[in-house]
């Protein structure tokens, strides 16, 4: 769910999930390279606080 919210927003973002993970510990995966600006990588970090926070993954 995490992966797809995050692509609608315009971050392109694989979830990795079981078996390649244990249970319960899916993970996201980014690759950034030097061909993103920094206002790239502040628009990719304010879309996964956005994100987490709906999802209740970040929480005040």
């Amino acid at each position: 769910q995490f992966s797809r919210r995050l692509f609608e927003e315009g971050v392109f973002a694989g979830a990795i999930g079981f078996p390649t993970v244990p249970q319960g510990k899916a993970r996201i995966r980014v690759m950034n390279s030097a061909a993103h600006s920094k206002g790239d990588l502040e628009e990719g970090l304010a879309a996964f606080e956005k994100i987490g926070r709906e999802l209740g993954v970040i929480y005040d």
